[in-house]
Parts: C-alpha cells; structure tokens; sequence
C-alpha cells in the first residue's frame, strides 16, 4: 500500500502467547487502509516465527528486527520514524482491538482537527479474555486536559495521534511512563479527545494489577508531572512538593506531614486558579474541575485534621474561600460517600457509552 492513512504500531518482545490474536483483531477491522508496523525487539521465542508467517499472507506487514533488546520507547520510536500515514495507531502485543476501533477514531480525526491525541473506553480482560474490569475516561476535553496534569488518562494500545504533531515533539522521550509523557508534551501543542465507547481491549495478567510500581517508573512520573505542573503555574516545585502532590492523586494524603498539607494545598489552588482562567472551558467542565479540586482540597483538610484537629477546622474552613461550590460537593460526598458517589459517576459514564453506542 503506497498512501496508508493509518500506521498501525506495535513494539513486541517474546510475545508468542497473544500476539496472534492482536494482530488479528487489527487485520480484522472495518478500516483497511493501513500498514502495519511490527517491531520485533530481538524476541528470542516463536514470536519471528509468527510475524513472518502473518507478513508472507499481507503485503500491509512490514517487520523491523531488532538484533538486541532496545526497549519499548525505542521500539515504538522507530516504527513511528519510518510510518507513512497520517495517524498513528498504537497497539500492544496482548491487547485486543475492536473491529471499528480504527473506523471510529480515523472519522473523529477527520471532523475535529483540533484534537492531536485521542483515547477510547477500554476493557480491561485476564488471560483467557474475560472481561475483570472497565476504564473510563470522562470525554469532557477540558476535564481531560486537567487530569493528564496529575496522571495518564489512557491506555497505551487504545490511542490514535497525529503523527505530524508527535513528530514535531520528538515522538516518544521518557524511558518509563512515555505514553504519560507523549500525551503531556503533544496535549501543549494540541488537543486531546476521547471517544466514549469500548474499542479497545487491555489484557492483565494474573496479579499484575497488584504490583508495586517500579522506583524507576515512579521517578519519571514524578519528573512528568513537574513539568506538566510548571507548565501551567510557572512557579518551579521540587521534585519533593511533586512527590506529595502524586500522594494526594493516588490516595495516601494520609502520609503527608503538616507542611506537605500546606505546600501540596497551595499547589493544586494555584493550578486550579490558573487552568480556569487560562482555558476556554464550559460550564459542565468547569463543574466537573471544581468538584475534583474540592474533593482533593477535603482530602488535604481530613489528614489536617488528624494531626491538628484545629488546624483541621480552619483547614476546612479556607477550602470555602477559595470557592463557594466546593461546600456542595463535599457535603454530597459526606452525606452519600464516596464509594457510592463513584459508583454514581461510574454509572453516568455507562449512560454516555450506550447513548454512542445507540
């Protein structure tokens, strides 16, 4: 195929077991026009084997090797280098796309140039395929945009990009955590979407879900984060200060100490105060901004509150200078918790997904 539009990607090292079925589910879309880009990172099982097999059946597989094992980013890096369409698809070896995955987000390119990088709801499935969970983005742009400061918004093999806007960016950088930091680095020079639809599936190992995440990846995410968090507020924050903030994000407030509270609370005003009156934002996005900046600035005040039930009070009392609304939504959080409010915005989402879907 001499004028692909698509550029479907996938970095693959020992990936005998499901790399079949992936590359299936790609060959298998309603959208054709594409060519498949397969870096082998020096596999040493049957994954060679497969590819060429796969590669001698359609003229659209093209198969890089690796003679030693480069890792992921720069894998990916050379796939995007030598693509030729105007989109880049990415995909993982023991992920699964849907059938109109590539139709869906080529159109939604197509008719809102604006967007750079654009997600899709995913299925999170086990080894043997069974669906164990949902990922749900919240497809409000501007919302979208807020969360990407903090942490990635979607998974790796579920996302389509310009390749004229990554190219221009460098394409991948970050050793671990590089889709956090594409997304990041593209997102400052263009805009993000998702599609509110499942068209991705995203396979799990058995206990993956449980690891703890390497010292390695937490250092770049922290390092992405600084610099999504600088970006916006341009006042420089230690790695330490961005460190805190992550433990706001993640749930574990409950290990900062009383001046981590204070730095970490002036940090997330700053940026909640600069992102809304720098950003053109309707009215639902800067609702649903408001409300998560509430329930992290609630957060900050219960662990005030712990250590200095005083402190705590006026902590609390402070939250309501900032913003008037932020009493409604922590008073809806009190009174129906928090795991019945997510549950809620879970079910919200569900409604928007069978509204596209229909």
């Amino acid at each position: 195929m001499t004028n692909p539009l698509i550029s479907i990607i996938l970095p693959v090292y020992n990936g005998e077991k499901h790399v079949t079925e992936c590359i299936e589910s790609m060959l298998s879309q309603t959208f054709q026009n594409f060519e498949f880009i397969i870096v082998d990172d020096a596999s040493t099982d049957s994954t060679p084997s497969i590819l060429e097999k796969f590669a001698k059946n359609d003229n659209r597989i093209i198969i890089i090797t690796h003679k030693e094992n480069l890792k992921q980013t720069a894998a990916a890096n050379l796939a995007c280098e030598v693509a030729r369409g105007n989109y880049i698809a990415r995909i993982d070896a023991d992920d699964l796309a849907l059938p109109n995955r590539l139709e869906k987000q080529y159109n939604y390119l197509e008719n809102n140039l604006d967007i750079g990088v654009l997600g899709t709801w995913v299925d999170i499935i086990d080894n043997s395929g069974k669906t164990i969970n949902k990922w749900y983005t919240n497809p409000s742009k501007g919302y979208l945009e807020w969360t990407l400061i903090f942490s990635n918004i979607f998974a790796h093999s579920s996302v389509m990009f310009r390749k004229n806007i990554a190219e221009k960016i460098g394409f991948y950088q970050s050793p671990e955590a590089e889709d956090f930091d594409l997304w990041s680095r593209m997102n400052r020079i263009s805009g993000i979407g998702c599609i509110p639809i499942t068209l991705q599936q995203r396979r799990v190992w058995d206990g993956q879900l449980n690891l703890k995440v390497p010292d390695e990846t937490l250092e770049c995410v922290y390092q992405i984060m600084q610099k999504n968090i600088n970006h916006i507020i341009k006042k420089p924050s230690s790695l330490n200060k961005i460190e805190n903030v992550r433990k706001l994000i993640v749930g574990d407030s409950n290990k900062l100490d009383q001046d981590e509270i204070i730095e970490t609370k002036n940090i997330i005003v700053d940026l909640y105060k600069t992102y809304l009156s720098n950003s053109n934002l309707d009215k639902k996005e800067k609702k649903l901004i408001t409300k998560d900046v509430a329930l992290k600035l609630f957060s900050l005040a219960k662990r005030q509150k712990n250590i200095n039930s005083k402190k705590g009070f006026f902590a609390l009392i402070s939250i309501f200078t900032v913003n008037k609304k932020f009493m409604l939504y922590i008073v809806l959080r009190k009174i129906i918790g928090r795991d019945n409010l997510e549950n809620i915005q879970q079910r919200l989402l569900q409604r928007i997904n069978y509204s596209h879907a229909n």
